[in-house]
């Protein structure tokens, strides 16, 4: 096994070609090979090599694992990285294709759909069967399934981000947090402004305890129910098929049956009609929706929401009152989830007429299944987080109340004593307050209210909303969430001042002048009238906060984002950590494709060239808006939404017929599809199987461009190197032409994620030992191979048809600006994110075998049957884009590429420097600067972009080019230079 950082002696076979003895490792079945220049050589990183040697051990593979002039470390393989392996006895690896992963250590926190917190480590035996929160933005959370779960080995810089109220989350520089720019990794909010925002959603629920298996209900219990001469046998078993029965403290239904209880006790009634149970909630919908849910995964059917408005009329201890009201509610009519309830401790009829309390099991629960009951009770009874009037930054204590008949005073004290001692083991203070009269009932009955009060400083309140909650209650849960980070600031300020205050005192006592404590004390939120007081008056008790703090109302609203219960929350600090230790993320199911961790809300390529008639000189003069239109017509960035909505069969029709539907749709002409690799559509192999999951988020993304290296370009050819070839694909110097990088974004990445897993897990089916879990392969020609490979092709084809929108809208535009009869004709369009099955000549005879090329690109000559007809006797059109601000390269396929790189080149420049170094050494606005300076015109859709991609992190994009030239590889035939650039 190779030594992490070591460097190996490598055997020179000429200038330009290194291999990696096979004796290196322990496991390589092939050398490795690297095409480099003793320049790039020099800076080639020590994880490329060892990545190029790890390859070379995986089963089938031939000749050699190679490097091409651009590598860098990826995933798995090195980018840059080729490697063929034998059509029946080799593998296929999403990470010889183009993947990465956004990693949080282990000791990150997930909050569960049942309110409790859970290290990410320890889903790795559970994530299959748990449902954890996801914030569905400006509105209420989710819960969302899992579908996969991965664990890797630290490989990238690590930070732990700390926010103003104290929260902090340590992940790698790849990880996306929510901002109000969207989901940004960590690595690009280190270059904004100090006062950043992220989203936080402060409730923090419980630690996780495993629940004893201690029975609650038993089969007798229900049989000994009396209804009306009911048969309760089949009550048992329709509770038993639902395995729910008998129901212990560990069964998978009890948490729903707690809340649903706890919500019962509250806003709503349970009844018997002769032998028929019926069970009725009240409330507002999207609430309601919530509890319809929960039956529904309990295995009962639930109503429909029936909506109507009723006249009331209660005689009260004030009078009389009249009031309509519009009334929400449903039912379920399940006599066994009825019987059930009323087993656990749920009183059937009028609960305000009857004795009852909760039963002993409740209070030998885990911590987190009493949270579960009391969350639910309190969102139907508990009062809604408020401030006190006039007075907008203190709350009013919460206050529990409940009503029972005269004669049955004593039951409802010791329910609400019960409640109390609940609240107890949470660490939450509250008492009882006098009860009143409240109403006097049609028959008769003096009606009582009934109050607990829940402690009001602040700790106290911080506890109960943060720990304890609401649930079923989404405006009473948006308003706690705000109501603890609105608290925690404030406690932060009178911290602050109370600070002031006894410093202020020691320097006075150090003969510090009023002007000189003011000087050094003054903050914000101390000013020279506190520090007078703090040392004239003195201070029996803690300060208040000043009047500068903003009300409650205020900061909701400037950092409540929309009901969801997330707040905006400030950056105090980024910094990098080291850290040795496996980091975890999930691939979660819903659409949002986020989950919460620490209280933080945590998110195939090619490249084509459009030639033009047009001169520098027609293009210069209009430059600026030019870009400007070409970035507000192709959408980019990390969140671009498409232009277009497509139908799901429309959608599946992009995965199997790639830049062949945009055409049919008239967003091209048949000609386009000549001059793509493949004709733009790769054949799949087996039936089409994309999920749900792909499928949102290949629509949105359908036509956009993406972020990071991907661009659009305006280019003007400054180089004809072979002329002849040059003419076969028709450039001429001094003309424009205008590329592409960009590839299938989320729906490719999502197609590597759902495999990533399965092939996982095939590598130890098929006793496959892998020397980095990144290298999860299977054999080509299994099942789980031939799947991931289908898949990955329709993922090219999805990136084929968004190049060939992208170039529709491109045209559009130079139109608009240049007139319609101004020629753009597609010059190539080259993948370089694939695998493909090709015939190759090995030691002497033709053998098929799957190439991947991870950040390469196919590089055939002249004659070769996959060449489009209009270049077969040039050979393959190579685009080699140069970095930001740098030349770009058109070169051309040769005969010595077969032999030595299977037909494969470099794809570009290749990083030398990492974007974080970027970020840190160069700004955005500087960048753009130097960029027209040197009469390139460029918008991004933050500056950001503009540093990460900045020209020095990568290498010479000559330097690189003419290794694959002097190799024979390929050869120059043009270089073109940027005067407008679009970055996503």
């Amino acid at each position: 096994m190779q030594q992490k950082g070591k460097m190996p002696k490598l055997d020179r076979v000429t200038d330009y070609i290194w291999d990696i003895p096979i004796d290196y490792m322990e496991k390589m079945r092939v050398p490795g090979r690297l095409f480099l220049s003793p320049t790039l050589l020099k800076r080639l990183e020590s994880e490329t090599l060892n990545q190029t040697a790890n390859v070379a051990t995986l089963p089938g593979i031939r000749k050699y694992s190679m490097a091409m002039p651009d590598a860098h470390p990826g995933y798995g393989f090195p980018i840059g990285g080729v490697a063929a392996f034998d059509s029946e006895e080799g593998v296929i690896s999403p990470g010889g294709v183009g993947f990465d992963i956004n990693c949080l250590t282990r000791d990150a926190e997930i909050l569960h759909e049942h309110g409790y917190r859970i290290p990410i480590r320890e889903f790795d035996t559970r994530w299959n069967s748990e449902h954890i929160l996801c914030m569905n933005f400006g509105t209420k959370p989710r819960n969302t399934g899992i579908d996969a779960f991965m664990e890797l080995p630290t490989r990238e810089k690590m930070y732990c981000i700390t926010t103003e109220s104290g929260e902090s989350i340590r992940a790698s520089a790849e990880h996306p947090l929510y901002t109000p720019g969207g989901m940004v990794r960590i690595k690009d909010l280190q270059s904004r402004d100090q006062d950043c925002r992220i989203a936080i959603f402060p409730f923090k629920g419980v630690e996780y305890e495993a629940p004893e298996s201690d029975v609650i209900v038993e089969e007798d219990d229900i049989r000994r129910l009396e209804i009306n001469g009911k048969n309760m046998e089949q009550t048992v078993a329709e509770l038993k098929k639902r395995n729910l029965l008998p129901l212990a403290a560990d069964s998978d239904g009890l948490p729903y049956l707690l809340k649903i209880m706890g919500y019962l006790l509250g806003d709503g009634t349970m009844y018997f009609t002769g032998d028929k149970g019926t069970i009725r909630f009240y409330g507002e919908p999207d609430d309601l929706e919530e509890i319809r849910l929960d039956i529904e995964r309990l295995g009962f059917t639930p109503s429909r929401i029936y909506s109507r408005t009723r006249d009331h009329e209660i005689d009260t201890y004030h009078g009389a009152v009249t009031f309509s009201q519009e009334e929400h509610s449903f039912k379920t009519t399940s006599s066994s989830l009825a019987a059930l309830l009323w087993c656990m401790g749920v009183p059937p009829g009028n609960r305000a007429a009857q004795e009852y309390l909760f039963p002993d099991w409740v209070f030998k629960l885990s911590l987190w299944q009493k949270r579960l009951l009391l969350s639910s009770f309190f969102g139907a009874e508990l009062s809604s987080p408020a401030t006190m009037t006039g007075h907008g930054y203190n709350f009013y204590v919460p206050v529990l109340s409940m009503n029972k008949r005269e004669r049955i005073i004593r039951n409802g004290e010791e329910f609400l004593d019960q409640i109390s001692a609940l609240l107890s083991d949470f660490g939450i203070d509250s008492s009882r307050i006098g009860s009143r009269e409240e109403y006097t009932c049609k028959n008769g009955e003096i009606s009582h209210r009934l109050r607990l009060q829940i402690g009001g400083s602040p700790d106290n309140l911080i506890k109960l909303w943060s720990m304890v909650g609401f649930e079923y209650n989404q405006k009473r849960r948006h308003l706690a969430c705000a109501a603890v980070m609105y608290l925690r600031k404030k406690e932060q300020v009178v911290a602050e001042r109370e600070c002031a205050a006894c410093e202020a005192v020691r320097m006075k006592e150090s003969g510090k002048t009023l002007s000189e404590i003011c000087s050094t004390l003054a903050a914000p939120h101390v000013n020279e009238r506190f520090i007078e007081r703090a040392l004239h008056e003195g201070r029996r008790t803690s300060p208040r906060a000043p009047a500068s703090f903003q009300t409650f109302d205020a900061f909701l609203s400037e950092s409540a984002i929309g009901t969801s219960g997330m707040v905006w929350d400030s950056i105090r600090s980024i910094e990098e950590i080291e850290y040795d230790g496996f980091v975890y993320d999930f691939m979660v199911q819903n659409e949002h494709h986020n989950f919460v961790a620490n209280s933080f809300v945590v998110s195939n390529c090619g490249v084509r060239v459009i030639r033009t008639n047009l001169t520098e000189n027609d293009v210069r003069p209009k430059i600026r808006k030019l870009v400007d239109a070409l970035f507000r017509n192709v959408p980019s960035g990390v969140g671009a939404k498409s232009k277009l909505k497509v139908s799901d069969s429309e959608l599946r029709s992009v995965f199997e017929d790639g830049a062949g539907w945009a055409v049919e749709q008239g967003y091209g002409v048949s000609e386009d599809l000549e001059h793509c690799e493949e004709n733009g559509r790769i054949e799949l192999p087996g039936e089409l199987k994309v999920s749900d999951k792909v499928m949102k988020r290949g629509r949105p993304q359908l036509g956009t461009l993406g972020s990071g290296n991907h661009f659009l370009e305006v280019q003007c050819v400054r180089e004809i190197y072979d002329q002849d070839i040059a003419d076969a694909f028709g450039i001429h110097k001094g003309e424009i032409t205008i590329m592409i990088h960009c590839g299938s974004r989320g729906a490719g990445h999502q197609i590597c994620t759902e495999h990533l897993r399965v092939l996982e897990k095939a590598a130890r089916k098929y006793e496959i030992e892998l020397v980095d879990r990144q290298l999860a392969c299977a054999p080509v020609q299994s099942r789980e191979g031939q799947e991931y490979f289908t898949a990955m092709c329709a993922g090219a084809n999805y990136a084929w048809a968004n190049r060939q929108m992208i170039t529709h809208w491109v045209r559009e535009t130079f139109q608009r600006f240049f007139g319609s009869d101004i020629e753009m004709d597609l010059v190539y369009d080259v993948a370089h994110n694939v695998a493909k099955l090709e015939e190759h000549t090995i030691d002497g005879k033709p053998e098929m075998v799957y190439v991947h090329r991870k950040g390469a690109t196919r590089a055939f000559p002249a004659g070769h049957p996959d060449v489009p007809k209009a270049y077969r006797d040039v050979g393959q059109p190579v685009l080699i884009p140069g970095s930001m601000g740098t030349p770009s390269y058109i070169l051309c396929g040769m005969e010595r590429a077969m032999e030595l790189t299977f037909g494969s080149a470099c794809h570009g420049a290749g990083r030398v420097g990492s974007r974080k170094a970027a970020l840190r050494k160069y700004k955005g606005a500087q960048i753009e600067k130097e960029l027209l300076a040197k009469g390139i015109t460029v918008k991004a859709t933050h500056p950001t972009v503009l540093a990460e991609e900045a020209p020095a992190v990568y290498k010479p994009s000559g330097d690189v080019v003419d290794v694959v030239h002097r190799l024979g590889v390929a050869c120059k035939v043009t270089q073109v230079v940027p005067i407008g650039v679009a970055k996503g």
